[in-house]
């Protein structure tokens, strides 16, 4: 049975096939790989889970932002003000907050995913799984996604992990298995497009478990039939 992002909840170390959730447009929003097999994916969550989580713990958020073409931009513009300016200072303009914060209460939805970027640094962003058919649906930046740097078709060892909090991972670590972002990001970094879809894998839970006691749990196991055992 498949287990919904929004409930969490799976096998420890049990990693299903996860069908494919096209969007609409398919056209214009080109599928792309990111672990395309069990065996895949079961390397990607030792990535992460390995080492007491140091690549999670240790994972920064990614300073990649769209760049905008100034070219065809104007220096002045015949708009002027109606008004006096306002008085509402910008969000740089309030200081830091010293007290420590709690993930409290938060949607089962709400998470981040990780990845690692072509020079080999693990970076994450936020995201949200989305009710789709297959339940298996997450939402995020086209480019926490798409290698905008080196123009790679997907960043590395890419996984969604809802409720995450301090190497916490509370509703487990959900692999992605297909990535759709939309052409006009991914070849004319078209910034009104900077989204993008991803299918994952059902997800781990690894709390309390050492990757090696997954991994055995795994590849120990018996099944009746090849379509069980995928």
């Amino acid at each position: 049975m498949k287990r919904t992002l929004a409930l969490g909840g799976a096998v420890a170390g049990m990693l299903a096939t996860a069908a494919i959730a096209a969007p609409a447009h398919a056209d214009s929003v080109p599928a792309v790989n990111l672990a395309n097999t069990n065996f895949a994916a079961k390397q990607v969550v030792q990535y992460w889970a390995g080492e007491d989580k140091a690549n999670l713990v240790n994972a920064t958020p990614y300073p990649v932002e769209t760049k905008l073409d100034a070219r065809g931009v104007k220096s002045s513009s015949p708009v002027s003000a109606s008004d006096k300016p306002g008085t509402v200072g910008s969000s740089g303009d309030t200081k830091a907050a010293t007290a420590k914060t709690k993930n409290i209460n938060l949607p089962r939805t709400l998470g981040k995913v990780f990845f690692t970027d072509s020079e080999g640094n693990n970076h994450w962003c936020t995201a949200t799984s989305v009710q789709g058919q297959y339940k298996n649906l997450v939402a995020t930046a086209g480019h926490c996604v798409y290698d905008t740097v080196k123009n790679k078709e997907t960043l590395d060892n890419w996984v969604f992990i809802p409720g995450y909090y301090q190497g916490k991972t509370p509703w487990g670590i959900y692999v992605g298995k297909t990535a759709y972002t939309h052409s006009d990001f991914t070849v004319y970094e078209d910034g009104d497009r900077d989204y993008a879809f991803v299918t994952v894998y059902n997800g781990v839970q690894v709390e309390g478990k050492t990757v090696d006691k997954v991994r055995n749990w795994v590849d120990k196991r018996s099944f009746n039939t090849r379509a069980e055992a995928e």
